[in-house]
């Protein structure tokens, strides 16, 4: 009787840890969307419609050059290769904006002053 009792009381026992070990699961969490993601996306974005032969005025609409080359660099930003007045400067991405046509590259900087950064010491 006492194993019957024994038995009965590990039957019970081992139930109940057998219906806690079947609750279901917490799902794991999604992954974190990756940072570089979103940089990419943004600069690939930043560079569509930049192509080379593409011209180059300032926010005045006055000439500045030719958009010579688009470069990506190992770490993943954008520089423009520029041809003002014969010699290919180096923008970085930030210096030139997509007119709203496409047609042209916009500088946030004047032909003067990027001939004046690029000069070499005299």
């Amino acid at each position: 009787m006492k194993a019957m009792m024994f038995c009965a009381t590990i039957l019970a026992l081992s139930g109940g840890s057998a219906a806690l070990a079947q609750t279901p699961a917490a799902k794991p969490a999604p992954p974190a969307a990756s940072p570089a993601a979103p940089a990419a996306a943004a600069n690939a974005s930043a560079t569509t419609g930049f192509r080379a032969g593409l011209p180059v005025k300032d926010a005045q609409g006055a000439a500045v050059g030719t958009l010579a080359e688009v470069i990506k660099t190992p770490d993943g930003a954008t520089t423009y290769k520029v041809t003002v007045d014969g010699r290919n400067v180096n923008l970085p991405g930030s210096a030139l904006t997509l007119s709203p046509t496409g047609g042209e590259a916009i500088s946030t900087m004047s032909k003067a002053q990027i001939t004046a950064s690029t000069a070499p010491p005299a």
